[in-house]
């Protein structure tokens, strides 16, 4: 997936919201090692189970599909379903994919789309439009930005994961917010007032949801955290400070 690059006045590259988000993962190393532990532990289970092992033909590691195979697909869908959703909104011409999950994605945010604008005054200020914060020295590109009669909604699309919520009804994924909480730092600096905040959730399968919050304080403080560890680590200024 191609990444945008933003550069504040002076030509410097500085990090996009998505970046910056990603220091609360695990990394690609992890997950390299977990696949292949994974593979591993298959191969000794088979060969446990010595009636079956003669009937399969087990591949080399080097030749089935990596997990981040599974993630590029994945991430291309997502950017082809975001593509889709800012030229209809747009009002220009949409050309669906061949891709069955992309269109099922598209057909739920039509849906949703066609009630919301059927109950409300619905203007798009702006879609998939590139921001920099020459304040703080990051940007991001918001999906969308919906001015609902001079209230202003900024909604992100979501694709991925496999639910919003767990058992006990709490809020799973706590990234996404974050994500939500620096485009609002970056809009509000160049000069929007975000009222509320949107995940339009778009999953594979038939499910939907748009939850909507209005108070992302708490997560603008982590993620004001979170860009001053990247630019830490990028400056290679780790200090530890030992209280004895």
């Amino acid at each position: 997936m191609p990444k945008n690059i933003y550069k504040l006045k002076d030509g410097s590259i500085v990090p996009g919201v998505t970046t910056v988000c990603n220091l609360l993962g695990k990394g690609e190393g992890l997950m390299n090692w977990s696949h292949k532990i994974a593979y591993e532990s298959t191969v000794e289970l088979i060969k446990d189970l010595s009636s079956l092992y003669s009937e399969i033909t087990i591949p080399n590691y080097d030749e089935i599909q990596r997990w981040q195979d599974v993630r590029d697909s994945a991430g291309a869908k997502g950017t082809d379903v975001h593509g889709i959703i800012a030229d209809f909104v747009s009002g220009e011409e949409v050309v669906l994919p061949d891709d069955k999950i992309a269109q099922n994605c598209f057909t739920k945010f039509r849906k949703w789309w066609g009630k919301e604008t059927r109950e409300n005054r619905i203007v798009v200020t702006t879609t998939e439009e590139s921001f920099v914060s020459e304040k703080l020295g990051f940007g991001g590109q918001p999906d969308l930005i919906l001015d609902y009669g001079g209230h202003l909604r900024l909604c992100d699309i979501k694709t991925g994961g496999k639910s919003l919520y767990d058992k006990k009804g709490k809020w799973i994924h706590d990234d996404w917010l974050l994500q939500l909480a620096g485009y609002d730092i970056l809009l509000r600096e160049n000069g929007y007032k975000v009222d509320e905040y949107q995940i339009i959730w778009l999953p594979k399968d038939d499910r939907f949801d748009c939850p909507i919050r209005t108070d992302l304080r708490r997560e603008k403080k982590i993620f004001k955290h979170l860009l001053e560890i990247y630019k830490l680590r990028r400056e290679g200024k780790w200090q530890l400070n030992l209280v004895c």
